[in-house]
């Protein structure tokens, strides 16, 4: 039985950005699994899935890709390879010019009221 068109599976944060990334890391990798609970912490942060227009969506997908940059330049900073630091800052800024589009705060989810969920039902 043919299961479909065969994607290959991403190891590590690819060092351009796609906006499949997510979908194309493997989710059995210690990483994949820290990418995604980000991914999805910070879309609760910001209400919900059905909170966030497109564009934050695209925003979220992209912070989380830098912040995956950043810290994979520190790791290897602290292990004592060489890193840009012009490359390291760029990233910074960016990745901080995102976190103040996105809010740094949280957000409540809509919540529905009880009177209006029994009267759906």
């Amino acid at each position: 039985m043919a299961r479909g068109k065969s994607v290959r599976l991403l190891a590590a944060i690819p060092a351009k950005y796609s906006p499949d990334f997510l979908e194309r890391l493997d989710k059995r990798t210690v990483l994949g699994k820290a990418v995604r609970e980000r991914y999805h912490a910070i879309v609760t942060d910001l209400g919900g899935e059905a909170a966030l227009a497109t564009v934050k969506h695209s925003l979220v997908r992209r912070f989380v890709w830098f912040e995956a940059m950043i810290e994979g330049m520190e790791c290897r900073a602290a292990a004592g390879e060489s890193v840009d630091i012009g490359s390291w800052t760029q990233l910074v800024n960016s990745w901080l010019g995102i976190a103040r589009m996105l809010g740094l705060e949280r957000k409540a989810r809509p919540v529905k009221r009880l009177r209006d969920v029994m009267e759906a039902a």
